[in-house]
């Protein structure tokens, strides 16, 4: 009977997660990793396909912030690159010390809470990626 509970509090989280996330991008367009997550899942909703979408979605985040903050480096001048080296730095110790948080609040148990877990992951990582992809527009527009 708690299975069924758990189960159900998680497709009614996901439905309403996704509802708000359509609702809040329909103004702007959908990162090609959040369209590759949404259809991974549509593919096999289980809990645990889910989980693994979510884990590939996470190391697919993580591999495009690298690749974004490099190739915003190539655009900035020195003291520019300065800047956003240290600012890089201090947000990879707010990440750690937000994931140490995260990984507190959900424990360690699986299926509903590795959920949650991976999403607050996937959402902090994906804000820092779009606020670089931002910067770089503004780079690119103003050389």
């Amino acid at each position: 009977m708690r299975r069924v509970f758990k189960s159900l509090v998680l497709v009614f989280v996901l439905v309403f997660v996704f509802v708000v996330v359509s609702f809040s991008e329909e103004k702007q367009e959908k990162h090609p990793i959040d369209v590759w997550l949404e259809k991974c899942i549509e593919k096999d909703s289980s809990t645990a396909e889910m989980i693994n979408c979510s884990n590939k979605a996470y190391e697919m985040w993580d591999k495009e912030l690298n690749r974004v903050y490099q190739e915003l480096m190539k655009k900035l001048s020195p003291e520019e690159k300065e800047l956003l080296k240290e600012s890089q730095r201090q947000w990879l110790k707010f990440r750690d010390a937000e994931f140490r948080f995260i990984n507190q609040i959900y424990g360690y148990e699986g299926g509903f809470y590795h959920t949650q877990r991976i999403g607050s992951k996937i959402d902090l990582v994906r804000e820092r990626v779009l606020h670089l992809l931002d910067y770089l527009k503004e780079k690119m527009i103003s050389n």
